[in-house]
């Protein structure tokens, strides 16, 4: 049984949103708007902050944001605090913590705005080439968070990273980003790999706890009804040509066996290209990696299989913020008496607070086709 994450119905009420931005553990007024991407791309979460010049204080003003060589930056939001009038940013969450890469300062419209990164940036922005293959994928984890002041959040793994690099024929003598290792070795692991705050999480990948982030809609009554809805606007896509059907055929040569395993997921499935015969044909991606087993190829064309039809039904939604929702969580969409209510999962929520827009959100998210579900 699903349990709503956030509480329904919606009673309307009126909102005081407030928001706070900090700079080098400062915090620093003035600000005019800002916005908060968070993702799951394996890639940073990114900010921006628009300050009018005119209400900076003086301290940091033009001149100091004209001089910094390195900026971090918090950003809190509150949906609806107790005491607006005498607001505080310990009774926020705290959105982001991140390092800012540039700085925009326009005289004429009177505005500096920075825009930056979460602390995912600092393993971007390192270059290495060390291998550490005789070290775990968690060792390696905790080491690269370890220098760089981050607090590991690691689940132990067993298998040396050397043993993947060898199956994989991965080349250690090419630089690469200490981020691209990280991610590399979640692959591997089948883990999530994440910064947030000050923490470097590694680990597996979060179970389904029941919850779900509900929207709703209801219908108008008649033709001249209204409907109710707690979005302001949401917009779904379907993709045809995902649902035509997709086949992964995932072919490896081993040499240490001397032979050539194969897998087709789904299992039994046509391997017709398009353009043969039968319009309406899967479509076939054909996938070759090195050094695989056969339950190697099957696991990776199961893999491959999920991330392609995972994009078939999606969703977009605005929404008034809430601190609620984040990329871990399921969002279950209800009350269009259509296929698209089912459940999505988010690849990312942007919040953002202005004077004249308030406290909003906009998420996207996708989900393979109920129609599809039972070939995984």
């Amino acid at each position: 049984m699903n349990r709503d994450l956030n509480t329904l119905p919606v009673a309307p009420h009126a909102r005081r949103p407030r928001g706070a931005v900090r700079l080098n553990g400062v915090l620093v007024p003035g600000w005019e708007s800002w916005e908060v991407d968070n993702n799951v791309y394996r890639a940073a979460d990114t900010f921006s902050v628009s300050f009018a010049v005119g209400a900076l204080p003086a301290a940091y003003g033009a001149n100091w944001f004209s001089q910094q060589t390195g900026i971090q930056c918090e950003i809190f939001a509150n949906e609806d605090p107790a005491d607006p009038d005498n607001y505080s940013p310990a009774e926020s969450e705290r959105l982001i913590l991140g390092q800012v890469d540039d700085i925009n300062f326009s005289p004429v419209a009177g505005t500096i705005t920075i825009t930056g990164r979460d602390l995912t940036a600092w393993f971007i922005d390192t270059k290495t080439n060390e291998g550490y293959l005789n070290k775990t994928a968690s060792q390696i984890a905790t080491l690269l968070a370890s220098r760089k002041g981050l607090t590991p959040v690691v689940t132990a793994t067993t298998t040396l990273a050397g043993t993947y690099y060898n199956q994989n024929h991965i080349s250690l003598t090419q630089e690469r980003s200490e981020w691209d290792i990280l991610c590399e070795l979640a692959r591997f692991e089948d883990f999530d790999v994440f910064v947030t705050g000050k923490e470097l999480h590694f680990q597996p990948k979060p179970a389904d706890t029941g919850e779900r982030y509900a929207i709703v809609w209801t219908p108008p009554s008649d033709a001249f009804g209204s409907p109710d809805a707690n979005v302001i606007n949401f917009d779904h896509d379907r993709s045809l040509t995902i649902a035509k059907g997709v086949v992964v055929k995932v072919t490896s040569w081993n040499s240490g066996r001397k032979r050539k395993f194969t897998a087709v997921w789904p299992r039994g499935a046509s391997t017709t290209k398009p353009g043969q015969s039968g319009a309406s044909s899967p479509i076939v991606y054909p996938k070759n990696y090195p050094g695989l087993t056969q339950d190697g190829c099957l696991q990776r064309a199961q893999m491959i299989y999920r991330q392609i039809t995972q994009h078939m039904m999606k969703l977009s939604a605005d929404l008034p913020a809430d601190n609620l929702l984040t990329c871990s969580n399921i969002v279950q969409v209800r009350g269009t008496g259509t296929a698209w209510d089912q459940d999505y999962y988010p690849d990312s929520v942007k919040r953002s607070m202005s004077v004249g827009e308030g406290y909003r959100m906009t998420v996207t998210a996708k989900n393979i086709s109920a129609d599809l579900e039972d070939t995984l």
